[in-house]
């Protein structure tokens, strides 16, 4: 229930209650108000409030003045002395400051605060407001005494450093609503959304706004349209976001819907949340209508709409609707060109064009990604993959020789976490395993190659069952078959002898983990105990590796 919501419900029931009922509502109220709580439950009963401080905070105000005027030009400010802290590995360090408080800053800024909160409920808006702007934005200054070094401090870090303790959401909203009630129009709205951008109000949402404060803000649906008209017009993703949250609560899903129609080329996230809102509802029909007509207007290259086409089918799964699903599997792979996007593409009835025309269209996707472009703008992020990425899309694909011929070309026999070699050799050792369980082995290669490919914790658990998919519709000839597994040999043995030769003990297990599983694969596919004789010729090629020896161990099947 969100605050329009519930004030309108609280509304309605203070219409059905008398005047005496209402007193004894009020009277039990205060009796049950803690302690600490007790002078602001009495000021709210006044229409100017006088109880907030012991004494006049007019006659603060001057001071308080003064002080920020010494904290901005670094009259007061705090020491620090920083050292250097290790990890525990070779590159782990990282420079720790140590600050102490000579002019007692955190404490005065507590009482400064407290100062704030009560010229707040005393309805000096105006003082409130400037003084909060001052106090939230100015910078701390902290010296350096060992090199004579300046640096600055936010009022977020203070906290964080346990140099002062603060409710800084607290703090926020009592600034947000001050400013709410000197400003109006777009000057509001601006300065509002100047405010959320800051890290102190993080994760407020505006509705919280109107919570706050001695008494209930004036004009709050005038505003919430203005701030829907502001936000159409801004870009970023922070914008989008309160977009989206604004529209909820001025009108629901019928009003994200019309808005993301109206503001689709600034903030296609609209549809996004308009989507993701209706699943969540279990509202099927109507995501799958809204997605596909976000699909139709929106840019094909938007990764955005890749999102939304997963949310339709998603919706479209439910339902049973395999033309939708279908149309959305393919919409999601040319708006984001993911492996996952691409193996599923395996599971459509004509996949063998679909898929090959897919491969076709990845091809000419640029291959270097603007992230910094998109920092605060990721719903207008575009689709690009790497040259790598490309290459793993082709061998999918099954382009088995043009990506064997490929890494012939390469040499490298260590850096493979990061060598796109390290990433295929696994791969056709698994494309060649004849059988369909998976083994520890061939789980550990697996593993392996999600962590290259940065896979969400979604998607590893639905990858293994996507290759096993795509493996049963994939078809090898003997004569590859006998090319590749010679050439598997070759790598191995060159890694084996880099890797255990070299002393890299911490890649035992990975040299290990393709030793065992180029066993397994070759018994599949009729050597005689393939697995343990692979396994025994390693470890007599290095029998003083102990450390090397055990790692199989580990891979043993029960």
């Amino acid at each position: 229930m969100n605050y329009s919501e519930f004030m309108k419900a609280v509304d309605e029931k203070l219409s059905d209650m008398s005047e005496v009922e209402k007193t004894e509502w009020i009277h039990n109220m205060a009796r049950t108000t803690n302690e600490n709580q007790r002078i602001i439950f009495l000021n709210s009963l006044t229409k100017k409030q006088e109880y907030c401080l012991e004494i006049s905070i007019k006659k603060e105000i001057k001071e308080l003045e003064d002080w920020c005027r010494k904290v901005k030009d670094a009259e007061i400010y705090f020491e620090c002395s920083g050292y250097e802290e290790y990890g525990d590995g070779y590159w782990d360090s990282d420079y720790t400051y140590e600050y102490s408080d000579i002019f007692e800053i955190g404490k005065e800024l507590s009482r400064v605060f407290q100062i704030l909160e009560g010229l707040l409920f005393q309805k000096e808006y105006q003082q409130a407001a400037a003084l909060y702007d001052v106090l939230c934005s100015i910078p701390f200054s902290a010296l350096d005494s060992d090199i004579e070094e300046w640096s600055e401090l936010e009022l977020e870090e203070l906290v964080e450093e346990k140099l002062v303790t603060l409710d800084l959401k607290r703090i926020a909203l009592n600034m947000m609503y001050a400013k709410y009630q000197v400003t109006e129009g777009e000057e509001r709205a601006v300065t509002l959304y100047r405010y959320l951008s800051w890290d102190m109000c993080k994760n407020i949402k505006v509705e919280e706004l109107f919570t706050v404060g001695p008494e209930e803000l004036k004009g709050i649906d005038g505003f919430m349209e203005d701030w829907i008209s502001f936000l159409k017009n801004t870009n970023g993703d922070q914008a989008g976001g309160l977009l989206s949250e604004a529209c909820i609560y001025q009108g629901g899903i019928s009003r994200l819907c019309e808005v993301a129609r109206e503001a689709w080329e600034r903030h296609p996230v609209l549809y996004h949340h308009a989507c993701k809102y209706l699943l969540h509802e279990k509202k099927e029909v109507e995501c799958i209508k809204l997605a596909m007509e976000a699909i139709s207007v929106l840019p094909e290259k938007l990764l955005i709409r890749g999102n939304i086409a997963d949310l339709a089918a998603k919706a479209a799964v439910q339902l049973e609707d395999t033309d939708i699903i279908n149309q959305c599997y393919e919409a999601a792979f040319y708006s984001q060109s993911t492996l996952y996007h691409y193996l599923r593409l395996f599971e459509l009835s004509d996949y063998q064009n679909i898929a090959d025309r897919a491969v076709k269209y990845a091809k000419t996707l640029p291959e270097n990604s603007m992230w910094e472009e998109y920092h605060k703008n990721k719903q207008m992020m575009v689709n690009s993959i790497s040259k790598e990425h490309k290459m793993l899309l082709r061998f999918f694909n099954g382009e088995f020789d043009y990506i064997y011929e490929e890494c012939k070309k390469d040499r490298i026999t260590l850096g493979w976490s990061s060598n796109f070699k390290g990433t295929v050799v696994p791969l056709f050792i698994l494309l060649l395993y004849k059988n369909k369980k998976i083994t520890k082995a061939g789980q550990r290669l697996i593993d392996g190659i999600e962590y290259r490919l940065g896979s969400t914790e979604d998607y590893r658990q639905s990858f293994t069952d996507q290759f096993l998919g795509w493996k049963e519709k994939v078809v090898l000839r003997n004569e590859q078959y006998e090319k590749y597994i010679g050439w598997l040999k070759e790598e191995i043995d060159k890694r084996t002898e880099a890797v255990v030769g070299g002393n890299h003990r911490k890649s035992y297990y990975k040299a290990a983990a393709l030793i065992t599983a180029l066993g397994e694969t070759l018994e599949s596919n009729g050597k005689l105990h393939g697995r343990m004789v692979t396994i025994e010729h390693y470890k007599k090629m290095h029998p003083r590796k102990r450390a090397f020896k055990a790692e199989f161990e580990q891979f043993n099947e029960e």
